[in-house]
């Protein structure tokens, strides 16, 4: 494989894990998980192989998860 292959290769790993944490986090709410995807969210935007319009989503977003990740646990419901 060419190296320019396999470095777009990293980024599209990097984007189809990122989706699967995100699915992994809508079901089931771990702060854990948040905090992988808001770390991937970090991978992205540092990728230089990544396009533009994507590290730019990425970056609106990892604020939102970091704070996600590191929210308190919720209290008791009754």
């Amino acid at each position: 494989m060419n190296p320019q292959a396999a470095h777009s290769s990293r980024i599209e790993t990097l984007l189809a894990a990122l989706l699967y944490l995100m699915t992994a986090y809508q079901r089931t709410g771990c702060r854990r998980i948040a905090a992988c995807v808001a770390a991937h969210l970090d991978c992205v935007v540092d990728h230089p192989g990544a396009d533009a319009t994507i590290r730019e989503v990425c970056a609106g977003m990892r604020k939102e998860w970091w704070g996600t990740a590191r929210a308190p646990a919720p209290g008791p419901l009754h």
